[in-house]
């Protein structure tokens, strides 16, 4: 039967290896594990407004906490039929191991390994085990730089987003959308493309770091479900200015906000059926769905 370990083992060992790069390096960023915690957690807490703020970064949290153990159970599945024959120990542990379990001793040998603690009360004398055990710590030091990386790329998608809407908010408030429709005024084309730079760089952010849809803001100057509708209008404006060069740009800024809608609501509102291709009814599901009170007009 030690195949069967064996072999259960490495299954989860590649299982779990294979959902970290595909939430981390794949460029639809799609881990199987990490977008059934997120999505879960999500649902659980959309009607908790104070509680979903927080949802974003604990789903990390656990996120890595299951990848750890599953590689740590994957490993201690393949060392488990070597315990203890396979393995050195300590003279304090040498006469306790089979008292604590195979199994224990396998998972306290797989996690101590894993983040290359290297405690030395237990060291592996079969050659195969010898060769096998680095390539465990080697994956463990892989997982916390992984772990890491995930972190500022959550980061910087989030950054993004923010700088976005509070450039939206500031616009807003400024009367932007008014004055394009009164006056020439070419120096809002350059205004208006910027935006749509920064509407098309998230859209890629929301398909990169999918996990980033789920990080609820508490300031609405800086929340992006808030802040779309005004760049709808910013866009319905513009092209119903006597400006040529604006109405160009609003061209420009409606195609990128039909791709952010588009990218929305195949990935994270496709139980809203309905409103496939309407742009306003999207971005109005997306507000409410991050903790808005009333639905948008």
């Amino acid at each position: 039967m030690d195949w069967l370990f064996w072999v259960l083992g490495a299954l989860l060992v590649v299982l779990g290896a294979y959902d970290v790069f595909h939430t981390l390096l794949n460029p639809s960023g799609r881990g199987t594990l990490s977008r059934a915690v997120f999505t879960a957690a999500w649902a659980a807490t959309r009607r908790a407004r104070h509680a979903g703020a927080a949802i974003g970064p604990v789903s990390v949290v656990i996120t890595i906490a299951r990848w750890a153990a599953i590689q740590v159970l994957g490993w201690a599945l393949i060392y488990l039929p070597s315990i203890p024959s396979g393995f050195a120990y300590t003279f304090a542990l040498d006469h306790n191991v089979v008292g604590i379990g195979a199994f224990a001793e396998a998972v306290y040998f797989s996690g101590a390994t894993l983040t290359t603690l290297g405690f030395g009360d237990t060291v592996p004398t079969a050659a195969w085990l010898r060769v096998v055990a680095p390539v465990e710590s080697l994956m463990g030091f892989a997982l916390l730089s992984a772990s890491a990386t995930w972190f500022l790329q959550l980061h910087g998608a989030l950054a993004r987003r923010r700088s976005l809407a509070l450039r939206l908010s500031q616009l807003e408030e400024s009367g932007f959308a008014q004055s394009l429709t009164i006056t020439p005024n070419p120096s809002a084309a350059v205004i208006i493309e910027s935006v749509a730079g920064q509407i098309a760089t998230v859209r890629v952010d929301f398909i990169q770091s999918a996990e980033s849809y789920y990080f609820r803001e508490t300031d609405s100057r800086t929340s992006l479900s808030s802040a779309l509708r005004t760049a709808w209008q910013f866009a319905e404006s513009a092209l119903t200015s006597p400006d040529a060069a604006v109405q160009q740009s609003g061209l420009v800024l409606s195609s990128a906000l039909r791709d952010l809608a588009g990218a929305l609501h195949e990935s994270f509102l496709t139980r809203h059926s309905a409103i496939a291709g309407n742009v306003p009814e999207i971005f109005a599901s997306y507000a409410v769905d991050h903790g808005a009170r009333d639905r948008p007009a």
